[in-house]
């Protein structure tokens, strides 16, 4: 597994997208379930101006229970 795509402990705050070595700024990219942890999520961020890729785990938010199909 290389450094660009090695998982990351999770981020701070939530509501703030991580910000590239290059001083780009990142957009979510991916989000899929973790291989390991059903608990938890992977989501990877890449850079808008390099392309780098940074991958962070993630707790799973609670679904509401309006969310389910009937």
């Amino acid at each position: 597994m290389s450094a660009a795509s090695r998982p990351k402990p999770a981020l701070r705050d939530p509501f703030l997208l991580p910000v590239c070595d290059c001083g780009g700024p990142m957009n979510l990219a991916t989000l899929e379930p973790h291989p390991t942890h059903p608990a938890e999520e992977l989501k990877t961020y890449k850079c808008l101006h390099c392309g780098r890729q940074q991958v962070f785990t993630v707790q799973k938010r609670a679904a509401k229970i309006g969310d389910y199909p009937r």
